[in-house]
């Protein structure tokens, strides 16, 4: 547990996460939202978020809204200044509300590629992450096999409706998406309990809580969970 009050917070995330849970950040945060495609490379993401931790040292505790995702967090360091991470894989456990409920859904179906309204975004020409970059490059029967060897681990899209927002377009878009690729549609009910839990320094085991000078390592996110 970390008293969170009062005291001068950096709060760095991705578009997703911060797409939940801006209406509740509180507004003397120092509040950063990064775009999810520097998911795509973890170096990229990691430089990011290193660099963004440098400027941020006159700050009492700096909170990270994401878990290791692909390691992008591996090996970040704060000189002076606390840093708090969640300890998931990624954010889809945020989403569900805690890793229990991730690891629930990955023993109901591995193969799962999950959508929120952050994923999706407002373009009305949406693709699952990466896809529009490539397709743009082969004609369609080169793109068509490309499409299927991506997704040839995938049975099942998930559209998480965390009650945060008007799901239907999201909703409609997500469906459409699961039918463009030949995945089967289900939409699952999300939670803001970790959310909640990460915005009020409530820091359990869901949690890293790391001291100024150490490094933030991979093996720190498993054993516990």
């Amino acid at each position: 547990m970390i008293n969170l009050e009062n005291k001068k917070v950096a709060f760095i995330t991705c578009d997703v996460i911060y797409d939940e849970i801006k209406q509740n950040l509180p507004p003397y945060w120092d509040v950063l939202s990064l775009e999810k495609k520097l998911h795509e490379k973890s170096d990229a993401l990691r430089d990011r978020l290193q660099k963004e931790i440098d400027q941020r040292q006159d700050a009492d505790v700096i909170i990270l809204g994401y878990g290791l995702c692909g390691k992008g967090t591996d090996g970040l360091v704060s000189k002076n200044t606390h840093l708090v991470v969640s300890k998931c894989d990624d954010c889809i456990a945020m989403l569900l509300g805690s890793v229990e409920a991730y690891k629930k859904q990955h023993r109901l179906e591995p193969g799962t590629y999950y959508l929120t309204r952050g994923y999706i975004g407002d373009s009305d020409d949406f693709m699952v992450a990466g896809f529009s970059q490539i397709r743009d490059k082969y004609d369609e029967k080169t793109w068509e096999w490309i499409r299927k060897e991506m997704l040839k681990n995938y049975k099942r899209l998930v559209f998480i409706n965390t009650g945060n927002y008007h799901p239907e377009r999201y909703r409609k878009k997500a469906r459409q998406e699961a039918e463009k690729l030949g995945l089967r549609f289900e939409e699952i009910q999300g939670t803001g309990a970790y959310f909640q839990r990460l915005l009020s320094g409530n820091y359990g085991q869901d949690f890293l809580v790391v001291d100024p000078g150490q490094k933030i390592s991979s093996d720190m996110f498993y054993g516990l969970n």
